[in-house]
């Protein structure tokens, strides 16, 4: 028996409990179910008493609470505060790697990123946008603009006394052209640098360089010489100075260009790098690697009507195209090459089958080159995978250094320097030749050799000169170069009117 006080207390209790449950469910939304006049209760989720009828009071706490959030909906939708944050400027595109390949997106090296040519260089690479020149050294004792002598060239040179012509054939980058300008600075005043370069895309930029490195050696001069602007004198005239003047043509016309300037036969040193610059090596719209998509182009005048490597193959025939293989670059699969690339005729013609780009050319060649390296393979020792990659990347190199070489009339172009070099030169006059491949060094080689023999020339390399192991190692791009040079001689034998 419970005493009849107790019970009473006890459903008072009850009933507080309940009415402390419904305050509590009407601020949070959470449903509570009581199980007949029993303290024990059940919670369920709130969307068990969505279906329960609502309370008149609950709709009226519910309608007003939606006409209020559609009021601030409304006003945040038309008519939303005006914004007096300023936008950020666009992100800059992310680098894409420590040193991309492509070579639009080395911003960094083109921008001239300090760290990040250094690290380029260390690694033995080219920056973008760059070239290293190779020889330099080498090249500027030989031409006779060396002033300091050292004991591992053998021939003699001086900076003479009187107005030098110097002629750089080919300025590309103007690594050499900078520095022959610093040895015109110690030359006698009115000498003159004469540059010359078809690539119209690069030579503008090259010259607005050696501008600015000549505007520096005249400012250097003048400030050592106590005639500077801090001084209030007035800068001594262009005769007086070093002439520089950059030609956009091709070196197979210095002849004819020196006549018209009356300067033939006055060229005192000239210098002539046969080799690709690296700015059109690496830019691979321009079409001279394989190691990235671009065009088969290889024009090193790009506003020339010239036509283009993929039109040259178009028009060229198995045969001619075996022929010139053998003899731009000496290639031993010639005949199997040239069948794979023009032998089979598709069904829109000969241009259906011929290869659109660089990296498809190399693919072509590396398919049909690859089974004839397993034969060779089975007849002698077994070669390495990667012997074979590079066996098979260096007949690329090859079979597009024959077209670029067709393309461009490289043999053609320095046959007619060669043989215009006696005429160009003063007597005692110095030429120094960086070839780069077999074609090239046999052309200089036998020119020189024949000119000594003859007597136009006093002395000439029988040997060549190669870049250091160290140059090698820093500018791997300098691995095949030979420098030849040659001096003239005080005979008479050569008349500059044969050329006239």
């Amino acid at each position: 028996m419970i005493p009849i006080g107790v019970k009473e207390s006890c459903w008072t209790l009850c009933i507080l409990v309940r009415v402390c449950i419904a305050a509590l469910w009407m601020a949070t939304g959470v449903s509570v179910v009581t199980a007949t006049m029993a303290p024990s209760l059940c919670f369920v989720p709130a969307a068990s008493r969505l279906a329960a009828p609502a309370r008149p009071r609950q709709q009226q706490q519910q309608q007003q609470q939606h006409e209020l959030t559609m009021s601030l909906d409304k006003d945040i939708i038309y008519h939303p505060p005006a914004s007096t944050e300023t936008k950020k400027p666009p992100r800059r595109e992310r680098y894409n790697g420590r040193y991309p390949r492509n070579f639009g997106d080395k911003y960094k090296e083109h921008e001239g990123d300090a760290d990040t040519i250094a690290k380029v260089l260390a690694k033995g690479m080219t920056p973008a946008g760059r070239h290293i020149p190779i020889l330099l050294k080498e090249c500027l004792y030989h031409l006779g603009l060396s002033s300091q002598q050292d004991d591992a060239l053998q021939s003699s040179s001086s900076i003479s006394s009187q107005p030098l012509l110097v002629v750089d054939c080919t300025l590309g980058y103007g690594g050499h052209s900078s520095q022959i300008l610093k040895a015109l600075g110690e030359a006698e005043k009115g000498s003159r640098l004469v540059a010359f370069d078809q690539d119209s895309l690069e030579i503008v930029k090259t010259e607005e360089r050696l501008r600015a490195v000549l505007r520096e050696l005249m400012n250097m001069n003048m400030n050592m010489n106590g005639t500077g602007p801090g001084a209030g004198a007035i800068p001594t005239t262009k005769e007086e100075e070093i002439i520089f003047t950059a030609v956009n043509q091709n070196f197979s016309t210095l002849a004819s260009y020196l006549r018209e300037t009356d300067q033939l036969g006055k060229v005192t040193s000239l210098l002539a790098d046969l080799g690709l610059s690296s700015m059109q090596i690496d830019d691979n719209s321009r079409g001279f690697t394989y190691k990235r998509e671009g065009p088969l182009d290889m024009r090193m005048n790009t506003d020339s009507s010239t036509e283009t490597a993929y039109h040259l193959l178009c028009r060229l025939k198995p045969k001619q195209l075996q022929a010139m293989l053998a003899e731009n670059s000496d290639e031993v699969f010639a005949s199997e090459i040239a069948s794979a690339l023009l032998g089979k005729k598709g069904k829109k013609g000969a241009n259906a089958i011929v290869p659109e780009t660089t990296v498809e050319l190399a693919e072509r060649v590396r398919d049909t080159v690859r089974p004839l390296l397993q034969d060779k393979k089975q007849q002698q020792k077994k070669l390495s995978s990667g012997a074979v990659k590079k066996l098979l990347d260096s007949t690329v190199a090859r079979v597009m250094q024959a077209i670029r070489i067709e393309i461009n009339g490289e043999f053609r172009v320095l046959d007619q320097l060669l043989e215009d070099l006696p005429h160009v030169l003063v007597p005692n006059g110095r030429a120094v030749f960086l070839t780069f491949h077999s074609g090239e060094d046999r052309r200089v080689k036998k020119a020189f050799k024949a000119g000594f023999k003859n007597g136009i020339y006093s002395s000439w390399s029988s040997d060549v000169v190669r870049p250091s192991s160290k140059e090698r190692r820093d500018n791997p791009r300098s691995s095949c170069c030979k420098l030849r040079w040659a001096i003239r001689s005080d005979s008479k034998d050569a008349s500059v009117a044969d050329i006239i």
